[in-house]
């Protein structure tokens, strides 16, 4: 026996059939939202950041030395001066006073400064005389002893040496030493060195 349902009837029932359809492939395609939470979402990796290069140690800066500034020199204090010292005049010593031994003062007074003393006896007129006088004194000197020159014509000069020796030769030569003592006599010429050897003899 076949039912056969009224056509009003019919209609909703396919209604709700294609509806109920295209419900359940609604659901059926898209999935449940516990499914969509699951999902992995893409997480983009953390890219390492490149360490910072290692700072470069300065190079210590040297400090320029500091050219010294040289200061003027100071000028010494000036020293005072000093006051000059006065020194005392020397005293001239009062001229020793010849002794009165007999023999000319002229002849005392060299012995008072020297111990021998050679005496050349002369006439000023005679050129003899005037060579011989040369070479009594040039022996003198070449001794070391004093010398005096007597004129056999001048009488204040001559006068004491007569009263002791009697006749004065010129031209003539005598070596007195200290005191008063007659160490050699020549009469007539004599040269230098006859006359430096005999006032030589007479220093021993």
């Amino acid at each position: 026996m076949s039912l056969r349902l009224p056509t009003r009837t019919l209609v909703p029932v396919i209604v709700l059939a294609v509806l109920g359809g295209i419900v359940s492939t609604f659901v059926i395609a898209r999935p449940p939202s516990s499914a969509l939470d699951e999902a992995p979402s893409l997480v983009r990796p953390k890219l390492a950041k490149p360490a910072p290069a290692p700072a470069k140690k300065a190079a210590p800066v040297k400090a320029k030395a500091k050219t010294p500034v040289k200061q003027p020199a100071a000028k010494p204090a000036a020293k005072p001066k000093p006051a000059p010292v006065r020194v005392p005049a020397p005293v001239a010593k009062p001229a020793a006073e010849p002794v009165d031994d007999g023999l000319p003062k002229v002849l005392s007074a060299a012995l008072a400064d020297h111990r021998v003393v050679v005496v050349g006896l002369y006439d000023p007129e005679s050129a003899v005389d005037r060579i011989s006088l040369d070479e009594a004194r040039a022996g003198a000197t070449a001794a070391g002893v004093g010398f005096v020159a007597i004129n056999v014509h001048a009488e204040s000069q001559s006068r004491p040496l007569v009263e002791l020796l009697g006749a004065l030769e010129n031209p003539g030569v005598l070596v007195y030493r200290r005191p008063n003592t007659l160490s050699a006599r020549f009469g007539g010429f004599a040269d230098s060195e006859t006359v430096a050897q005999a006032a030589a003899n007479a220093l021993r």
